[in-house]
C-alpha cells in the first residue's frame, strides 16, 4: 500500500479533470464529424476519446491506490469547432496544453519523491506530443491540398492513420 499523499492525489485529480474534459471533446468532435458526412476524421477523434477514456481509468485507478477520491464531475467547459478546421485547430492546443500540464505534474511528482506518478505523467506527455503531430500534419494537409481536397478526403471509405 502507498503512503497517503494528499497532494500527489490533488495532482492526479487535476490530470483526470483534464483527460475528461478532452474525453469529452473528442467524443462530440466525433459526432459532429461523421454528422457533417466525414466518417474518417470522426473515427480518429472517437477513438482517441476511447484512449482518453482508458487515460482517465488509469487516473482513477491511481488515485484509489493512493485511498483519494477521484474527481468524476466537474471537468469544466468543452472548447468546440465550428468546422473541421477549427476542431483541427482546438485539438493541437488541447494537445500542447496537456503536454504541458504533465511535464508540470511531472516534476512536481519528482520533488515529492514519487517516481512512479512522475513517469505515468512523463509517457502521457510523450502520448500527448504524438496526437499534437498527427494534428499539426493534418492542418499542414489542409493547407498543402486546400480545405475542399482535404474534406474530400474524410468522406472517402477506410480509415485514417490514427495519431
Amino acid at each position: 500500500m502507498h503512503p497517503r499523499n494528499p497532494r500527489i492525489v490533488e495532482l492526479l485529480n487535476d490530470a483526470l479533470t483534464f483527460e475528461l474534459r478532452v474525453m469529452n471533446t473528442y467524443f462530440l468532435n466525433a459526432r459532429m464529424l461523421q454528422g457533417w458526412g466525414l466518417p474518417r476524421l470522426g473515427q480518429v477523434f472517437y477513438d482517441l476519446s476511447l484512449e482518453e477514456m482508458r487515460d482517465s481509468d488509469a487516473l482513477v485507478k491511481r488515485i484509489l491506490l493512493f485511498e483519494g477520491r477521484p474527481r468524476l464531475t466537474d471537468f469544466g467547459p468543452l472548447e468546440i469547432g465550428e468546422d473541421p478546421q477549427a476542431i483541427l485547430r482546438i485539438a493541437v492546443a488541447g494537445e500542447y496544453a496537456a503536454v504541458a500540464l504533465f511535464n508540470d505534474l511531472a516534476r512536481e511528482c519528482r520533488a515529492l519523491d514519487d517516481q512512479a506518478t512522475a513517469s505515468l505523467f512523463e509517457a502521457s506527455a510523450v502520448e500527448e506530443e504524438r496526437h499534437a503531430d498527427w494534428f499539426e500534419a493534418q492542418l499542414a494537409a489542409v493547407e498543402q491540398v486546400g480545405l475542399s481536397a482535404y474534406l474530400a478526403a474524410q468522406v472517402a471509405a477506410g480509415p485514417l492513420d490514427p495519431p
